[in-house]
């Protein structure tokens, strides 16, 4: 499949069978009319996630739906679109795309996907969030929140995208860390790091004596192949 990074937490998959969409905020977009569905995904409802604008999408040829945190206002979603709302631990399937959410440890949901044969990890805002001017309990019951979440997740990974969020300080790669030390993951993917690309580097320092595969974005709207 072919893989597009957008921008901060914005991706664009495309499969053998279908054009997959994750947390468009703006940006430049290309997205192909034709046979393939189109899923657009909102984790939830912050605005580095989420924006109205992707409802634009509805006018393509073509299947397109709307799979949306049940965060996210109703009132934001047009009449005329196909919208499946979703929240924690919801299963759903979706021209033979089979979704499933987990709880975020911010807000909204993280999504579990099979399709064509790979699984994909799609983690929101679902993350290791220890912020160094909380208190000792709440970072302690982050940790606990996070690692409930991951005990949830499949043995295996194809795709994991991650937030490694610089605005953590040394604990940006905190969350990151813990999945790949518990899940075996083949490609991770960095995302929600506001724009300081060179945290995809730090991170595959941090992870090179793992069989992790962490790649590296360096510039928005980048295009690769994931086998």
């Amino acid at each position: 499949m072919d893989c597009t990074y957008i921008g901060h937490s914005t991706f664009l998959l495309e499969t053998k069978h279908v054009l997959l969409l994750f947390d468009y905020t703006g940006g430049p977009l290309e997205v192909k009319d034709g046979k393939k569905s189109l899923l657009v995904f909102s984790s939830h409802r912050h605005t580095d996630h989420f924006n109205e604008t992707i409802f634009s999408l509805a006018r393509r040829e073509g299947n397109t739906v709307f799979i949306l945190s049940s965060d996210i206002a109703n009132h934001l979603v047009p009449q005329n679109v196909q919208v499946r709302w979703m929240g924690p631990y919801e299963e759903v399937s979706i021209d033979e795309v089979a979704v499933r959410t987990l709880k975020s440890t911010d807000e909204g949901v993280a999504f579990v996907l099979q399709v064509d044969g790979k699984t994909i990890y799609y983690a929101g805002d679902l993350n290791h969030w220890h912020w160094e001017g909380e208190s000792e309990a709440y970072n302690l019951q982050m940790k606990r929140d996070y690692y409930a979440e991951l005990r949830l997740l499949p043995a295996k990974l194809d795709i994991a995208f991650v937030p490694v969020d610089p605005r953590l300080g040394p604990f940006y790669s905190l969350g990151a860390k813990d999945l790949v030390e518990r899940v075996k993951v083949k490609t991770l993917v960095p995302m929600h790091f506001w724009k300081d690309h060179s945290v995809c580097e730090k991170l595959k320092t941090e992870l090179e004596d793992t069989d992790v595969t962490v790649v590296q974005l360096t510039h928005e709207i980048q295009t690769w192949r994931i086998q």
